[in-house]
């Protein structure tokens, strides 16, 4: 169980936000503020690292639909076993730790691109 928790709370991560005030988790009310910024080499790098977001978010919706399609299948079939349905989802575990240390990466570097004043124009 904890496998699904955690893949409902990352996905809830990168679904949030709105355009009007986007989620760092939310690529593409991101994108969509960044473009608002002033010409310059700060919201090139910024919106390269939303991209990056985004691919991330991509690969971690994919890989998560994946999983659940063959948790899917086999749970529907009687004569599945509880090892089997774990094994369907238990990649995830790992997946959710890597795309967890990613977003704090990317988001890092975000920081390290924008000024404080552009952080909050972004943000604020």
């Amino acid at each position: 169980m904890p496998v699904l928790i955690t893949i409902a709370t990352v996905s809830a991560l990168f679904k949030g936000g709105s355009k009007e005030q986007p989620g760092f988790l939310a690529p593409t009310a991101l994108r969509a503020k960044l473009e608002e910024l002033g010409d310059g080499p700060a919201r090139a790098r910024a919106l390269e690292i939303a991209d990056q977001l985004d691919a991330l978010a991509r690969q971690y919706d994919d890989a998560t639909d994946a999983a659940m399609s063959a948790y899917i299948e086999d749970v529907e079939q009687w004569s599945s076993t509880a090892d089997e349905l774990i094994e369907d989802l238990q990649p995830l575990d790992q997946l959710r730790g890597q795309t967890l240390q990613g977003l704090i990466q990317l988001r890092q570097r975000l920081v390290d691109a924008l000024s404080a004043e552009e952080w909050d124009e972004v943000f604020g």
